[in-house]
């Protein structure tokens, strides 16, 4: 059953939480936006950092969490009440106190999308604006058809482009600098 969508109603975690149609959804601005099923590609490039970061954080006080897996805004304290609700191709998480069941409250520590033709312009536009908004510390786009890596880092309030990878580079995080991701291997994967 598809959700019927009242074009005047800002849709909130509450009403995301009686979705069960079985299709993916994420709420941006109070609005429900269906997910498309990812392609091999971009399941590839989740599964191949996935790996690289729980290598790499195994013994620190982060935990990395790939999609499907939810993470809220809100104004309020009241993260029922969220209108941004999105659903990270992959997140880490500090802070362990932001954790529910059903995901993190508030902004990950980390971010990636992994741009799908669906998905960019909200992977560029309106989540980049709402992690900005909120304090995501650093926020990766994937663009795995033009094999580029974008990086953007929160500083004093806005994000700041840190750096930019191709196929040919070594990626590093700002955050975890002491980690190597080899581009060509992850976009190979």
């Amino acid at each position: 059953m598809d959700i019927q969508r009242n074009e005047s109603e800002r849709y909130t975690f509450q009403d995301y939480l009686q979705w069960d149609d079985g299709k993916r959804y994420e709420i941006i601005d109070g609005e429900p936006i269906l997910l498309a099923a990812p392609g091999r590609k971009h399941q590839g490039i989740v599964s191949f950092l996935t790996t690289e970061f729980n290598l790499y954080l195994r013994d620190k006080n982060c935990k990395v969490y790939p999609s499907p897996f939810s993470v809220r805004f809100s104004e309020t304290d009241d993260f029922n009440e969220a209108d941004n609700v999105f659903e990270p191709d992959f997140s880490i998480v500090r802070n362990p106190s932001q954790l529910d069941e059903y995901g993190c409250k508030g902004a990950p520590d980390l971010v990636v999308e992994v741009l799908s033709p669906s998905t960019s312009r909200n992977d560029r536009v309106k989540k980049y604006n709402t992690y900005q908004r909120y304090g995501v510390k650093e926020y990766w786009i994937i663009d795995p058809y033009n094999e580029t890596v974008e990086i953007y880092s929160w500083h004093e309030g806005t994000y700041q482009r840190w750096n930019a990878y191709g196929r040919e580079d070594t990626i590093t995080s700002r955050q975890f600098s002491d980690l190597s991701i080899i581009a060509e291997d992850m976009f190979s994967y």
